[in-house]
């Protein structure tokens, strides 16, 4: 006879399967189970005792816990932080009046992808829309640095994503196109920095292609999108098309990151 998890015997006496579990000393009762008449009724079943069911639930624990780490540790290595960026988090940010919403709303991204209960929650995304030099970068560092203990999470340089696709076709490439574009359409949450920064020519040219096969995917199955740009909203869908930017419109918010070159000034209090 087949019994579920955690059960061992059957019989129709009680006290032939009452015993002390030799680990943690404690007594295991077993089950009545209603059995139907044709596989003989009523009979207590032999329990498997707290312990040992937990130690079962633990090693599971331990084997999802095990590939989730190597499931980070392949897609960080598909990340371009660089060793500047390493450091960035939201604390260390200068933030101005002028910074103050990229600021709160990189933060609430942070948490959403943390915390969000529901996809619809999840998928919310953001673009921050500034000139260069406005801290556009550190704020996407400093969420990829919040999330990448607890989220499978990509950061990458658009243009460095797309050479290294380019490259993947050279035959001395260890790794492939394929590769590449599953690990950003899969992640948790993908960071795009410096979108637009890339060469176009036209909605139907390569770059603009392999783009809108990762924002179509996580477009449609919900994925979040945090990404950075140069370019004011207009100029951005001159580069990249009608469709990746109609797609970026609805899932994520446009917030402004304006004002000085925040590297100059951050080298000026630095200085000071």
């Amino acid at each position: 006879m087949t019994l579920v998890p955690g059960l061992k015997q059957a019989t129709q006496y009680q006290h032939d399967l009452v015993y002390t579990c030799p680990e943690c000393g404690a007594v295991v009762e077993p089950l009545l189970v209603e059995f139907p008449p044709n596989l003989g009724g009523p009979r207590y079943v032999q329990r498997r005792c707290q312990c040992e069911l937990q130690k079962n639930i633990d090693a599971v624990e331990r084997a999802k816990n095990f590939e989730r780490m190597r499931r980070y540790e392949r897609y960080f290595s598909y990340s371009t932080l660089g060793n500047r960026f390493a450091s960035k988090t939201f604390i260390n940010f200068l933030a101005t009046p002028q910074t103050s919403v990229a600021l709160r709303e990189s933060k609430r991204f942070t948490q959403t992808a943390m915390n969000a209960t529901t996809e619809e929650e999840r998928a919310d995304g953001v673009l921050l829309i500034g000139p260069v030099g406005t801290g556009k970068s550190h704020l996407a560092a400093a969420v990829f640095n919040s999330l990448k203990e607890s989220k499978s999470c990509i950061f990458v340089n658009v243009p460095e994503l797309l050479a290294r696709i380019m490259a993947s076709y050279s035959s001395k490439s260890t790794e492939s196109e394929e590769e590449i574009i599953n690990a950003v359409k899969q992640c948790d949450v993908l960071i795009l920095d410096d979108l637009g920064a890339e060469r176009h020519k036209g909605d139907d040219d390569w770059a603009t292609e392999k783009l809108f096969t990762i924002v179509d995917f996580r477009y449609r199955n919900m994925r979040p999108i945090f990404s950075t740009t140069n370019c004011t909203p207009d100029s951005l869908e001159d580069k990249i098309g009608q469709r990746i930017m109609s797609r970026l419109r609805e899932i994520c918010d446009l917030i402004p990151c304006l004002g000085d070159d925040y590297r100059n000034r951050h080298a000026s209090e630095r200085r000071a």
